[in-house]
């Protein structure tokens, strides 16, 4: 064959190669676009879900009601809070233009949470390829960690978002410098802008710069000539200078609240620290410490693990460069930076363990796993077998089965309910009426709870400093008892506003407590007040009244004689032990209707549980105790019973009742009175 016709077939198979080429890059690149696409509506889908299917809690509630200030005042306002005032003016601008519905506030952390997702496809995307790219926003679309914070009014997920944005500026810096030998004039002002927001957000945003820097400086030791290290260190340093710039009016305010602080949480060990940090990586919070939580997390996590050696040595199709190295020991940096600064403060002796401070590390951990599901299904030719494509189907599956299994607890499961403030406030409004009053023990539930409730009764914010002053305290509650009929008490956060319980000491032995409810991890408690003008017309002394033979009922009296529903009937009980009390006991009282049924009840241990009966000595003396029973609305009219007895908390029989040394059954009929 002629030379010439040689050249001419050999150009021909040559742009035909290359033109399939062409195609295969675009058919790839159009999947890799869908792909995205299509996460990006799944990441919306999954934090749109039920967003308002529980009320704001607690720090919601500040969050909101601080954006009803003028600006001034909310930026002032966090010169006395716990973090900086960053969020909040975002958060301010936001309700001006959405509103302040449950729905417009919470919608501006599902938008950052969306953009996290899309902003870790880029990262993966420049770090390794785009298909790393892809599944790290697969598993950051479905992280139930994730989910939940793109669920909350608080400033965590945006500060996930900005740490994420950091190491993307920093790996585009990287790249202008390692291929220019000068940086990125606007990948330098996104770092400055990225980090000095994130202080501007969070206290604890220097451990994202800390593990960022310690990338950094493992790069800069590489170099090879003194000249690039010198420059690289001026702009290094000068970059850092400008964030201080930036932060300069608010460190002497981060200084103080930062050297200030003080434990707060209880002393974990590191390797809880180290467990929970895994876990809520991998499956989030709403997931039950069993052995599948386990087995998931531990496969989570070894996917992470093969993702980092990959990024470190350089395995794979083809051998990772510097920069990718650099690039993964980043990522492998910022995920450990807060167990290991968390571990850190609780060895020191200021535990700060809070699961929330886990969520920066959240971004580079799935980009890791994204990186070991790619490196799993990895094959050397340039065809993928049915085997790595079985491979990257495992590796996708274990990360949406942990995902599923706590997203449904999350969406449905009522135990992982946070604190319902908007049920509380209907039902109060649904029942109060004149003479109520509320008390908030946290006086920091005051922003969510009128939030809920803007009218009606008076609300007051007990006790109202920290640590509380037990004659301040109980002088304002008497004040409140002096004013009003009933009480509705608000309990939330006991051990952080009121650790010895000085509002519930007082109410346990000067009120009567008529019933309790848990909303989430908030209590609503119902009292009656001591009322001066009503006299206990139902009152007797008695003799000879035991139960068991262990303990004597020495007097009653109820107040009042007649009642209507919606009233909370007043029970005194005077108790003496006969002989140490056998068993912990709870004091049931019913009140029972013509028809023979419970039209109400309350069942507590003596002293609203602090005066348990395995507690108590025969040379105690005779000491009293208090009880409400809340007739419930709709009750009908007639005469009414009231019975009491005592049973074993763990569920035994009642006791036995003896009257006058005779058998009496096990309930003491107290008397009859009316309702109207």
């Amino acid at each position: 064959m002629p030379a010439g016709k040689q050249k001419r077939i050999a150009a021909q198979r040559a742009r035909a190669i290359q033109a399939s080429r062409k195609r295969a890059a675009r058919v790839g690149t159009w999947r890799v676009q869908v792909f995205v696409a299509v996460l990006l509506v799944l990441a919306v889908v999954l934090r749109a879900t039920n967003l308002t299917a529980q009320s704001l809690w607690a720090d919601e509630g500040n969050s909101v009601r601080v954006t009803e200030r003028p600006l001034p005042l909310v930026v002032k306002a966090a010169r006395a809070d716990v973090h900086p005032p960053g969020y909040y003016v975002l958060l301010w601008g936001w309700v001006r233009v959405f509103g302040q519905s449950e729905t417009a506030v919470r919608a501006l952390s599902v938008v950052v949470g969306v953009a996290l997702v899309g902003l870790i496809y880029l990262l993966g995307t420049d770090v390794w390829n785009a298909r790393v790219g892809w599944l790290a926003a697969f598993c950051a679309a479905v992280s139930p960690f994730q989910v939940q914070y793109s669920q909350e009014v608080r400033m965590y997920i945006l500060v996930a978002f900005l740490g994420a944005l950091v190491v993307y500026a920093y790996g585009r810096w990287l790249r202008a410098f390692e291929l220019d030998r000068r940086p990125s004039a606007l990948w330098s002002a996104a770092y400055v802008v990225a980090s000095a927001a994130g202080l501007w957000s969070h206290y604890s945003f220097p451990i994202v710069i800390a593990a960022v820097s310690v990338a950094w400086a493992w790069w800069w030791v590489g170099l090879d000539s003194g000249r690039e290290k010198a420059r690289a260190a001026l702009w290094w340093g000068s970059l850092h200078a400008a964030v201080l710039v930036f932060y300069l009016p608010w460190l002497p305010v981060a200084w103080h609240r930062i050297t200030a602080y003080g434990p707060i949480s209880d002393p974990h060990s590191v390797r809880f620290v180290a467990a929970q940090w895994l876990k809520l990586l991998s499956v989030g919070e709403t997931v039950p410490d069993d052995d599948l939580t386990r087995w998931i997390t531990l496969g989570t996590v070894g996917l992470a693990l093969f993702g980092a050696w990959a990024g470190l040595s350089g395995a794979g199709e083809r051998p990772a460069g510097r920069r990718r190295m650099v690039m993964t020991f980043s990522l492998v940096a910022l995920t450990l930076a807060p167990a290991v600064t968390m571990a850190a403060l609780a060895v020191a002796g200021r535990p700060a363990y809070r699961p929330k401070f886990f969520l920066v590390a959240s971004p580079s951990f799935s980009l890791l796993v994204g990186s070991g599901i790619a490196l799993l299904e990895r094959t050397t030719g340039t065809q993928r077998s049915m085997a790595n494509r079985l491979w990257l189907l495992l590796g996708l599956g274990l990360v949406g089965a942990g995902a599923m299994r706590s997203l449904r607890n999350y969406y449905l499961d009522p135990a992982y309910a946070r604190s319902d403030y908007r049920a509380i406030a209907d039902y109060i409004s649904s029942v109060e009426r004149d003479g109520d009053a509320i008390l908030l023990n946290a006086p920091n539930q005051w922003e969510v709870f009128t939030y809920y409730y803007r009218d009606g009764a008076p609300v007051y914010p007990l006790p109202r400093s920290r640590p509380p002053v037990e004659a301040e305290v109980v002088g304002e509650l008497e004040s409140i008892a002096a004013q009003h009929d009933r009480l509705y008490a608000v309990l939330w956060a006991v051990e952080e506003s009121d650790p010895d319980r000085i509002v519930e000491r007082w109410l346990a032995s000067s009120a009567y407590k008529a019933a309790e409810t848990w909303y989430g991890d908030v209590r609503l408690a119902a009292y009656g007040m001591p009322v001066a003008r009503q006299a206990a017309t139902l009152a007797r002394r008695l003799e000879d009244v035991q139960f068991g033979g262990e303990i004597a009922l020495r007097a009653y009296s109820i107040v009042p004689e007649k009642a209507q529903p919606g009233d909370i009937i007043r029970v005194e009980l005077s108790w003496e032990a006969l002989e140490e009390p056998g068993g912990r006991y709870k004091v049931f009282l019913h009140l029972v209707g013509p028809d023979g049924q419970i039209a109400a009840q309350v069942d507590m241990e003596p002293g609203d549980g602090m005066n348990l009966t395995t507690n108590w000595m025969p040379d105690s003396g005779i000491f009293a105790d208090r009880y409400g029973l809340l007739v419930p609305l709709g009750t009908p009219g007639g005469p009414y019973q009231i019975l009491m007895g005592l049973y074993d908390a763990s569920g035994a029989p009642r006791l036995p009742l003896a009257v006058d040394g005779r058998p009496a059954g096990d309930a003491l009929t107290l008397g009859t009175l009316t309702i109207e």
